[in-house]
């Protein structure tokens, strides 16, 4: 057998040689060796297989001939242990939470009139939407239009894992996560191992990208428009340009997500809270959402304490709270198709299963409205010892930019808060004044603990522009809080 280190006939360039374990298989017919890798096959298939014929051999003496074997169904084995070091037998085709999910019920319809989501046609879904009605429930736009101001990179069809690969470049590192675990592999993958893997006819495990961030890529990201609506409603997008620094900005725009048939990503909140866009390219996927109700939450977070949680059901999660036994409620499933657009709101508990192989395009982005609720989840994440890696990548920076921005910009802060709308009736306009009091509230308590924490801590220092809001500190944050009675004032005048 030749060593790790030599090519094969199909090997394009260099071997594999970033696989940890390199695997060959002898053609019987021109003893020529090949990396498994190279032409495709899996360990599963190099077990079926008695005598193996290279695709050159197989035109003249027909393919590789097959192992005889049983017609009776195998279950596939895995001695796992769930992040928790303990040793279970489940099988390695469905992660055991699956069969919950799909047993669970209700389920959204597409019908206009069910209340589950809002389902909106393409020219319909506006920032003066999501203002106007606060975003209570998640939205699908089926067969998204241009009219949303969404622009795929190249034609849907052809957004696929090799043409990603190829954009992004298959040297490029990609996490992969192993979906029985819900744990990364280690080492790392690179997307060409990705793309390998991803075409293989059998696959030894169940593996999951949902983290490659693409918005810097020629011709992928860079070519790519986000709905209109993201657009106009994203924090970053407004703020960070008076950043007075070349920082970059946080990357968290645009996902390419490459899900095999039978992935699941177990319940979670999506980082600070964002609010998430995601248009399926191929394939099929299906939500499982609860509302971020404030019981909810505390679910949530006490689920996320648990020694047991990769065991744990959130669907079934039970816990006594306040001397009262409370569980998950308001949860439904929804069922996303190719040519799908689909929002997130805010906070939504949601967990995620892939019926079929798919190709997503998504991203994720902060509001101004959500403020509220971005530092509920980010207060969570602390809590529950989410590791820096997975929250949203500057956030305190942005919420500094955030606050000197509509300081200096206080009629567009209550525009952008719907506050002062004409013809919108007193009761609606109180409510909306009563949300941006809110919301300044919150915005100021942060950055106070904030600052506080700078004091000790030389990151949480670094991360306050004092090129911006000057070296007194303190007194910027009196003229939020001087800012936040005017607005009180106005609210207890309407």
């Amino acid at each position: 057998m030749p060593s790790s280190t030599d090519l094969c006939p199909n090997c394009p360039d260099t071997p594999p040689s970033d696989l940890e374990d390199i695997k060959w298989i002898q053609c019987d017919i021109c003893r020529l060796w090949f990396h498994t890798i190279c032409i495709g096959t899996s360990e599963e298939d190099i077990a079926e297989i008695a005598s193996y014929h290279c695709a050159k051999c197989a035109k003249k003496h027909g393919p590789s001939q097959l192992r005889r074997v049983s017609k009776r169904a195998r279950v596939k084995i895995d001695y796992v242990a769930l992040d928790q070091g303990e040793t279970f037998a489940v099988d390695k085709s469905i992660h055991p939470h699956v069969p919950s999910f799909m047993d669970f019920t209700p389920e959204a319809s597409r019908n206009k009139k069910q209340f589950h989501v809002d389902i909106l046609d393409s020219d319909e879904l506006t920032k003066e939407y999501v203002l106007g009605t606060g975003l209570p429930k998640p939205v699908l736009v089926p067969l998204v239009g241009k009219e949303a101001g969404m622009t795929l990179p190249c034609n849907r069809k052809d957004v696929t894992v090799e043409w990603i690969a190829e954009k992004v470049g298959e040297g490029e590192p990609v996490e992969v996560m192993d979906v029985l675990s819900q744990q990364s592999e280690s080492p790392g993958w690179n997307l060409g191992q990705w793309k390998r893997y991803f075409y293989m006819r059998e696959k030894d495990r169940i593996r999951n990208v949902i983290s490659l961030e693409v918005s810097d890529v020629e011709g992928l990201g860079d070519a790519f428009v986000r709905p209109k609506m993201v657009r106009d409603l994203d924090l970053v997008d407004k703020v960070w340009l008076q950043n007075g620094t070349d920082e970059e900005r946080p990357k968290v725009t645009t996902y390419c997500l490459m899900s095999i048939a039978g992935s699941y990503t177990d319940f979670h909140i999506d980082f600070s809270g964002t609010p998430v866009y995601y248009t399926v390219c191929h394939g099929s996927k299906t939500f499982l959402m609860y509302p971020p109700t404030d019981e909810n939450l505390e679910l949530y977070t006490s689920w996320c304490k648990e020694p047991q949680q990769n065991f744990t059901w959130f669907g079934t999660y039970s816990k006594r709270l306040r001397g009262k036994k409370l569980s998950p409620t308001g949860g439904f499933k929804v069922n996303l198709r190719e040519g799908d657009l689909f929002i997130i709101p805010s906070g939504w508990i949601h967990s995620v299963h892939t019926p079929q192989d798919s190709v997503i395009i998504g991203g994720n982005y902060l509001t101004l409205r959500d403020i509220p609720m971005h530092l509920k989840i980010y207060s969570i994440e602390k809590a529950t010892g989410v590791p820096l890696r997975y929250r949203f990548p500057k956030f305190n920076r942005v919420l500094w930019l955030t606050a000197y921005y509509y300081y200096n910009h206080q009629e567009e802060f209550f525009k952008d808060c719907l506050a002062f709308q004409p013809k919108v009736p007193a009761m609606q306009k109180a409510e909306n004044l009563l949300y941006a009091s809110q919301t300044v509230s919150a915005l100021v308590a942060h950055l106070e603990e904030h600052y506080e924490l700078s004091k000790t801590n030389n990151v949480a220092k670094k991360t306050i522009p004092t090129s911006l809001i000057g070296k007194d500190v303190p007194h910027f944050l009196k003229q939020l809080h001087d800012w936040h009675t005017q607005i009180l004032t106005v609210k207890h005048e309407t």
